[in-house]
């Protein structure tokens, strides 16, 4: 599997486990939440090429502030897109032990 198809699979996880929990985030979060995740895969598939809203992403933020930190599943699957997005947007390869992936 290619870093980019890994970099999908983790975002579109990520907007999956958002869209099954949606009732724990207030819903102006939750839609910002899932505009940026479905820019992030449309960048990731080649879709996007406006490389300047890797660096506008505040889902992350939303990770760590505004969602219960009791909803591990909804912060994980957030944290992991973010790292995505950040190493994406240093230029880096994944760390696929960071993400927790059999090479």
């Amino acid at each position: 599997m290619s870093q980019e198809e890994i970099k999908v699979e983790i975002c579109e996880h990520a907007l999956e486990v958002c869209n099954n929990n949606r009732n724990v985030m207030l819903p102006q979060i939750f839609e910002s939440i899932e505009n940026q995740l479905n820019w992030l895969i449309a960048y990731f598939k080649g879709e996007s090429c406006d490389r300047q809203k890797l660096f506008e992403l505040t889902f992350g933020h939303f990770a760590a502030r505004e969602i219960d930190p009791r909803e591990k599943e909804v912060v994980e699957a957030l944290n992991r897109a973010f790292y995505v997005a950040e190493r994406t947007r240093q230029g880096l390869k994944l760390d696929l032990n960071v993400l927790r992936i059999d090479s």
